[in-house]
């Protein structure tokens, strides 16, 4: 295993006129980008950025964010992703967190992030990206000119593969978010166990619509292209039919996305315009994908498509269906190599299989420092080696690991575990359904109650009635839903993960 850095040059080494990125109506091949990072890590060198610097980059879907993203790991430095939809507070407290001292944004970006930077007393360096530049900051556009180097001239001379690269924050759903670091070690496991099991190599083309500021799409779809040498098709945000295009133009053969963008190609496929039939394997993430949708995936665009368990701790997937042997739709499948799965009860205890309990990790895609700077956080959920993910699920006997829910979605009515999963599972095989969602609420009587969010299907129609009705067919009465809101749109986060958290508030708001 080499440095993330050195990664990037033996594959352009051995693929130096493969593209590495195509982005509108423009690629790079790998020789150009590894120049073009290169050239940027010696800029940000020059700067003063020393290793182990935190470097806060705001940038949206494009080349430039990955070329800031290798060249400050290959300064020794540190990568401090910031989604795009921060507003000034949450910079402030990032900034403030990770003591960052230089930030890469777009142009877009730089009034909101000037009202914050007297709060922020560790910023010395602002490079800017985009036009209309003021001279008061770097132009990105100026590092990354000049000679070509054939290697970053101020990488470090001793790298340890346990130095952190990069700090990714947590969407913030059980308190002020968390920097879960990751290594040069954590995420090569993970993007190199990923990489065999879906059988990439350099003649591939992983198709990346998520935003590249999100540990799915930097370390799933982005690590994975530039570890083969495959080619990283970039689109500058997801849209169901620029997708279906992209697909069909550039032949993609890999595609990864939460449930909700597949539900949203489903509907925007249309055969006679689009050809999917360069797609080999498509993964699902970021929240649980109904069996169903992935049979419908799997029928319609006649592709292998496994879902996969992970989180940002981990560096993406730590469990995933296999695309060779046994798969279990229900499942998001069988560990992967050299990542060692159990569940636990509230004290501890190891469960036997199917006793549903948290689910706990152990492995080399773990960081071995945690989270950034929170050793109180770190002694609890880092518990005598075990990732504790906070997650309910249970094992077959197999092995093959089932999710049942987050602790914090558990319904309890009348002193009965309800999982909002298992009802959504359902919901999903009722024909009027494209959405759906559901939370426990307050009841002075039962303690809780659940409520479904549905998003009805174009042009089809359903009553609160139809669908209670038909929930109480498919599973135990008490299980099913009380309460059925028919919403247009449901609250997404942009991976286009549901936030229910934001269903709960408003919830909240109206009592």
């Amino acid at each position: 295993m080499q440095p993330i850095g050195e990664m990037l040059e033996r594959t352009a080494r051995s693929y130096p006129d493969n593209e590495a990125i195509v982005f509108e109506n423009s690629a790079w091949t790998y020789q150009e980008l590894n120049e073009a990072v290169n050239r940027l890590s010696d800029g940000l060198t020059d700067l003063g950025v020393r290793r182990g610097d935190r470097v806060m980059v705001q940038l949206v879907n494009g080349p430039e964010i990955i070329m800031a993203h290798f060249a400050i790991i290959k300064a020794g430095a540190i990568a401090v992703p910031l989604n795009v939809m921060y507003v000034a507070h949450e910079i402030q407290y990032i900034g403030n967190d990770t003591s960052a001292g230089t930030v890469i944004l777009d142009s877009s970006f730089l009034k909101q992030f000037e009202a914050v930077r007297p709060n922020l007393s560790a910023v010395q360096r602002v490079i800017v990206n985009g036009r209309d530049v003021p001279r008061s900051v770097h132009r990105f556009e100026d590092l990354t000119a000049g000679a070509t180097p054939r290697r970053a001239k101020h990488a470090p001379s001793e790298v340890s593969l346990d130095d952190v690269v990069s700090i990714i924050y947590t969407s913030g759903t059980t308190g002020r978010p968390k920097g879960a670091t990751q290594t040069h070690r954590s995420i090569q496991s993970n993007v190199a166990a990923l990489c065999r099991l879906n059988r990439f190599d350099s003649g591939d083309r992983l198709l990346c619509a998520l935003p590249l500021f999100n540990n799915f799409a930097l370390n799933v779809v982005m690590m994975s292209a530039f570890y083969t040498g495959a080619a990283l098709i970039v689109t500058d945000r997801f849209e169901a039919g620029k997708v279906l295009s992209h697909i069909t133009q550039h032949r993609v053969t890999y595609f990864a996305g939460t449930p909700t963008m597949f539900v949203y190609l489903l509907q925007a496929y249309d055969p006679a315009r689009h050809d999917v039939s360069s797609l080999r394997v498509v993964n699902s993430g970021g929240a649980h994908c109904p069996a169903t949708l992935i049979r419908e995936v799997e029928t319609t665009f006649d592709v292998d498509h496994m879902d996969g368990y992970g989180q940002t701790e981990g560096c993406g997937f730590t469990t995933i269906n296999p695309l060779q042997g046994i798969r279990k739709p229900e499942s998001v499948g069988l560990p992967l190599a050299n990542i060692e799965v159990k569940i636990v009860d509230d004290h501890d205890r190891e469960l036997p299989a199917d006793a549903v309990g948290e689910i706990v990790e152990k492995g080399d895609v773990f960081s071995v420092h945690g989270y950034w700077q929170r050793p109180e956080i770190n002694r609890e959920v880092y518990q005598n080696g075990w990732f504790h993910s906070g997650d309910l699920g249970y094992l077959d006997a197999d092995g093959y690991l089932y999710v049942v829910d987050r602790k914090q979605d558990l319904i309890i009515t009348g002193g009965a575990n309800i999982y909002p999963v298992e009802i959504e599972e359902v919901l999903y095989t009722h024909p009027a359904v494209a959405l759906a969602a559901v939370i426990g609420i307050p009841d002075d009587v039962k303690g809780e109650l659940a409520k479904a969010y549905i998003v009805l299907k174009k042009d089809m129609t359903a009553t609160e009635k139809d669908i209670i009705d038909f929930v109480r067919g498919k599973i135990a009465k008490f299980k099913a839903p009380r309460r059925v809101e028919f919403i247009d749109t449901l609250p997404q986060g942009p991976t286009g993960k549901i936030l229910k958290r934001e269903l709960r508030a408003s919830v909240l708001k109206k009592s």
